[in-house]
């Protein structure tokens, strides 16, 4: 019976200090996302055409012509820049929901 005893306690004792020195998995965090537009969509708007003393009707109308397709070819770039944003903006917040569970369930455990 006493030897019994002292194998229980003994198991006991190892299980407690074995269990100190068991590893804890620490989760991999990804590198953080970057956003990149392409130079092409971060390329300023031309500055409106500079009308001259003494423009001719014609002259005026090529002069706005070439405006409104500058004006135009601004707000294309504009538009793609603000739908790369936006894309970014929600795969950035979808990177912070699985960094935000991955910390709950980390802060569970312990």
């Amino acid at each position: 019976m006493r030897r019994t005893s002292m194998k229980r306690i003994l198991i006991c004792l190892l299980s407690t200090a074995f269990s100190g020195c068991t590893t804890m998995a620490v989760p991999v965090v990804k590198e953080a996302q970057k956003c990149e537009a392409s130079a092409s969509m971060l390329a300023t708007c031309g500055d409106p055409a500079a009308i001259k003393q003494g423009v001719t009707f014609g002259e005026m109308i090529d002069v706005s012509s070439r405006d409104r397709d500058s004006l135009g070819a601004c707000v294309l770039r504009h538009k793609s820049l603000a739908d790369v944003v936006a894309a970014c903006n929600n795969s950035i917040e979808k990177y912070n929901a699985e960094i935000r569970e991955m910390n709950a369930r980390n802060a569970a455990k312990q």
